[in-house]
């Protein structure tokens, strides 16, 4: 019941424009932690800065995300919205939908380390239809407590950028990391970092922080 009391929330969550969202949302952090068993409620925050000599280019998006996952196999849902503010350019938003899919190839149920390939991608709401995909592979290490659980992760990606401007290549290099806290009632909160959020400043990608809190309905 707990559960799907979670899904229902979310559903009308994505039903409310005034709440935008998400996972792999351009200017959020990919996150790449593994599949954790069950369903979980979040919502996340990322800042991207990129300090160039033409000046500051900067990012501020919001986001929510429903995650499920079962056994080796996992996958989330979200919606976003990115606010952009680059160096000699209006500053523009973007309201985009996202998905992910993850599958555990190492570790289980009683080994703290678990190795996964994820894929996901976003797709923007807007005229421009601009879109962005990634692969990747995570490593995250479960650290048990008495009362908090601390889960890093680290996971190397490759981007794919569609139907937007981009420089040299649209398959981009990118690096994210995290760490994740989490208390016995459910509660968790994440705090993260990735080498690309997306979209390009003055001199090149923009990477950023992102902050999140969630709940985990067992």
């Amino acid at each position: 019941m707990r559960c799907l009391r979670a899904v229902a929330l979310f559903a009308g969550l994505c039903g409310c424009t005034a709440l935008p969202a998400a996972a792999q949302a351009t200017g959020l952090v990919v996150r790449n932690a593994g599949v954790a068993q069950g369903v979980t409620l979040g919502v996340v925050y990322g800042r991207g800065r990129e300090k160039a000599s033409t000046g500051t280019s900067r990012s501020d998006a919001v986001g929510a995300r429903l995650t499920a996952g079962l056994g080796p196999i996992g996958a989330s849902v979200g919606v976003a919205r990115t606010w952009f503010d680059p160096t000699g350019i209006a500053k523009t938003h973007r309201d985009e939908v996202t998905a992910t899919a993850a599958l555990t190839v190492f570790g289980g149920p009683l080994v703290p380390l678990k190795v996964s390939w994820q894929v996901g991608g976003a797709r923007s709401l807007g005229s421009d239809q601009a879109w962005r995909g990634s692969l990747g592979l995570g490593a995250a290490l479960a650290i048990p407590a008495a009362v908090l659980s601390i889960k890093p992760w680290i996971a190397p990606r490759f981007d794919y950028l569609g139907h937007q401007t981009v420089r040299g290549s649209r398959i981009k290099p990118a690096l994210a990391a995290g760490v994740e806290f989490g208390l016995l009632t459910g509660l968790g909160l994440q705090v993260e970092y990735d080498s690309r959020l997306g979209w390009d400043g003055g001199s090149g990608p923009v990477p950023g922080i992102g902050i999140g809190i969630s709940h985990h309905f067992r």
